[in-house]
């Protein structure tokens, strides 16, 4: 007998979902498959749970290519995240390579005062070394100055307005009857004054509480001046006026300059930090000289920042060395793999990066020295760098135009290293952007499959339920037309029918 269901669903293809042997439903109808894959079951109609039948064959038609698309992207989603973690070291590496490709680290110098609690020093790249003598004759200072004695904080003192001046910058203060006490003043001070470094304190002794007026900013063009106007008159026994005669406050600290000499020159500063005495050298004033005393000012080249720069650049190497290390691991144990292990990207980068560690200097042919290793810093069997820290300060305390041009000169290792890896950092041409650009591009790809690949199985499945209805209609037919027919036979009169009359 002939099957009404389309080939694809009684042929022995994965597609079909069809099997021998017992194969259970959802609605306990299907008994058996029989030996050639015919569904039988008993009921009405097919008997068949059409819709868990429809469900398996989409789900097992889709299961192939759905785990195809989710392993590709999973693939790839795991690339992406290893080439983060190693562009993360690579720029790390990069950026501690950022002072030693170029000249100016190695030219960098120093400022040292030898009496460090008169006074410090830094020094930029401006700076020429140079050996000065420091004499420090007065330190820059803001003005203080002092009410008369009040009974106390809560005395009243007027209403009006009172304007502080701090050079040519106006504080104006309003004062009423909320704030007209001693200590209602003085906040109000502190709170408008913040903002100019001006502030005001109460302070307590046997003949009573005086209100003191300080001013942060130093320098003596920055005298300070308190007028009163306005209100019940009562705030001009806060005044200080010298120009107009009035000084009810007592001036108890002159704003004043800073005075030095270097080399017995003299400079005056608004400020304890001097910057325009020495071209590319601030002094940081913190006492005087003893009258007539002097202290060494040296300026000279900064070795220690350039060795610390070379110390940096190992680190940074040996983390970027860790990060390849775990990203093309591999454990026999396990059988695991790193996610970047044998990737041509990866193997590329170490091959060009050990190739410029490696590399001998050119230009330095007959020098003291023209790889790192000669310098003290050689490869470790793990793949990292290590330092001898004797030789390497060896190098730079009797060779250091030699080690700047290792690192610095045109063919330096810095300069080399620092151009290799650039071509993979660039924001938008750099390998690692083209690189994820392309994965970014693959998973919209596979997006893309998936959104076709779930329409046809939709398609699939509306085609289906109409195919399974359609047969289920046709078997309820053919059994409705099977009964009568059955009916039809069992009224014919045979001879040696039993229990029929002869008509």
């Amino acid at each position: 007998m002939s099957s009404i269901l389309p080939s694809s669903l009684t042929s022995g293809s994965s597609s079909s979902g069809t099997s021998s042997g017992t194969t259970p439903s959802s609605g306990g109808v299907v008994t058996s498959t029989g030996a050639q894959g015919v569904v039988t079951s008993t009921g009405l109609g097919s008997g068949l749970d059409i819709n868990s039948i429809v469900t398996q064959l989409v789900a097992a038609e889709g299961a192939g290519p759905s785990q195809l698309l989710a392993s590709q992207s999973n693939a790839i989603q795991t690339k992406l995240s290893a080439y983060g973690q190693l562009q993360s070291a690579v720029a790390a590496l990069q950026g501690s390579l950022t002072t030693l490709a170029t000249t100016a680290q190695f030219k960098t110098n120093g400022a040292t005062v030898g009496d460090n609690t008169v006074a410090s020093a830094s020094a930029d790249g401006t700076a020429v070394a140079g050996s000065y003598s420091l004499e420090v004759d007065q330190l820059a200072t803001g003005a203080q100055l002092t009410s008369t004695p009040f009974a106390a904080a809560s005395t009243a003192v007027g209403t009006g307005t009172l304007t502080i001046k701090v050079g040519a910058a106006a504080i104006p203060i309003t004062i009423d009857s909320t704030n007209n006490t001693l200590a209602g003043i003085a906040s109000a001070i502190n709170t408008a004054g913040a903002a100019h470094g001006v502030s005001a304190s109460l302070l307590t002794a046997t003949d009573g509480v005086r209100l003191v007026l300080s001013s942060a900013t130093t320098g003596a063009a920055n005298a300070v001046t308190v007028t009163s106007s306005g209100g019940d008159g009562g705030l001009a026994a806060l005044a200080y006026d010298p120009a107009n005669s009035n000084t009810k406050l007592t001036l108890t600290q002159a704003a004043q300059d800073a005075q030095i000499k270097l080399n017995g020159f003299a400079y005056n500063s608004a400020s304890n930090n001097v910057s325009g005495a020495l071209t590319g050298v601030t002094i940081s004033l913190k006492a005087k000289t003893a009258n007539g005393a002097t202290t060494p000012l040296t300026i000279a080249v900064d070795q220690s920042s350039a060795q610390q720069a070379v110390q940096s650049f190992v680190s940074s190497y040996n983390t970027y060395a860790a990060a390849v290390a775990q990203l093309s691991s591999y454990d026999a144990a396990t059988s695991s793999a790193g996610p970047l292990l044998g990737d041509g990207l990866l193997n590329s980068l170490v091959s060009q990066v050990n190739r410029a560690i490696d590399t001998s200097v050119g230009s330095l042919k007959g020098g003291p020295f023209t790889t790192l290793a000669e310098i003290g810093i050689t490869a470790n069997v793990d793949g990292t760098l290590g330092v001898d820290s004797s030789k390497l300060s060896a190098a730079f305390s009797n060779n250091y135009a030699a080690v700047t041009q290792l690192f610095a000169g045109s063919d330096g290792v810095g300069v080399q290293l620092n151009n290799l890896l650039n071509e993979y950092t660039q924001p938008s041409t750099g390998v690692f952007a083209e690189q994820t650009t392309n994965l970014q591009s693959s998973l919209s790809s596979i997006a893309t499959q998936k959104t076709a690949l779930n329409q046809r199985l939709a398609t699939l499945q509306t085609t289906l339920f109409a195919q399974y209805n359609a047969m289920d209609q046709l078997v309820a037919q053919l059994k409705s037309t099977g009964t009568t027919v059955n009916q039809e036979l069992s009224s014919i009169y045979y001879p040696g029918k039993a229990s029929t009359a002869v008509p």
